[in-house]
């Protein structure tokens, strides 16, 4: 048995697709299918129901899922120590992270990391928390950095980073005139909100809660899938909105959107989330010891 073909066992169940697997492998699908069918035959089991509703694990697939995982992990764990042992660090790292910290924070944090460990292949990949949350618990990122604490047995989550919401607004908006206003006064403007799963979204609704406020008391003109598009509707007037001060100072200083400091601002931690069986992978541990 060889690792290959545990990897690319692993791989279809977690994409439950041939073809998905092998452009995450960078291989041909024959070629992936071939590795599982050999694999099925030098255990004697059927691992794969590959049924009109998609490809599952059977029964037995599930246990050597499983067991393929723990292999897998085990195993880059073995590499990253002999890379330490002799001197270097090598391997693939590969981080999920939210918008806010993945476009202001990371890239700082990436660049320290590589001065360190030049043979180290970095990949990151961008997505709303939910999602990323999600590729961490499938093994598809190594590590997170997202705008949630996470509460589970099999991750670890701490603070990196602080942050806070502040309110946007156009330029020329009547808010920005305002030396003192009550916070109520949002409920007379059109607002724009980040999706669903956006952390800086669950992050607002948090704070309208704490102020006695909900969704449903906002006029809502529209919902953006990122947060340069969000600023780009305040620019353009579509609303106001809430959003990470990290992402909102440069707007501001392009003279794009202003800043209304009237109200207090909501703080809120970034955090680097880990799966607790692989925090002690030293390329895991070495880039923990940087954001930290």
């Amino acid at each position: 048995m060889n690792l290959k073909k545990l990897e690319a066992f692993i791989m279809v169940v977690e994409k439950n697709s041939f073809s998905e697997a092998a452009a995450v492998l960078k291989s041909s699908q024959p070629s992936v299918s071939l590795k599982v069918k050999s694999l099925e035959d030098e255990l004697g089991f059927e691992l794969l129901d590959r049924g009109a509703s998609g490809i599952r694990p059977t029964p037995a697939g599930m246990v050597v899922y499983t067991a393929a995982k723990d292999i897998a992990n085990r195993w880059r764990t073995l590499e990253g120590e002999l890379g330490e042992f002799q001197g270097t660090l090598t391997g693939t790292l590969t981080i999920g992270a939210s918008t806010i910290p993945g476009t202001y924070l990371l890239p700082g944090w990436v660049k320290k990391f590589r001065r360190l460990f030049p043979k180290v292949d970095v990949k990151i990949e961008i997505g709303d928390s939910k999602k990323i949350l999600e590729k961490l618990q499938n093994h598809q990122v190594d590590a997170a950095i997202i705008g949630m604490k996470v509460e589970s047995r099999l991750l670890k989550s701490k603070p990196v980073a602080l942050d806070s919401l502040v309110l946007v607004t156009p330029v020329d908006h009547p808010l920005v005139q305002e030396a003192s206003a009550d916070f109520s006064q949002i409920q007379q403007y059109d607002f724009v909100l980040r999706e669903e799963g956006s952390g800086t979204r669950k992050m607002m609704e948090h704070f309208l809660a704490e102020k006695g406020l909900s969704f449903e008391d906002l006029t809502v003109a529209v919902s953006i899938g990122s947060t340069e598009s969000l600023i780009a509707a305040v620019e353009a007037g579509l609303g106001i909105s809430f959003i990470s001060r990290l992402a909102a100072m440069p707007a501001q200083k392009a003279g794009r959107i202003m800043i209304v400091d009237t109200f207090e601002p909501y703080e809120r931690e970034f955090c680097l989330v880990t799966h607790s069986d692989a925090e002690n992978r030293p390329i895991i541990r070495q880039f923990s010891d940087i954001v930290d």
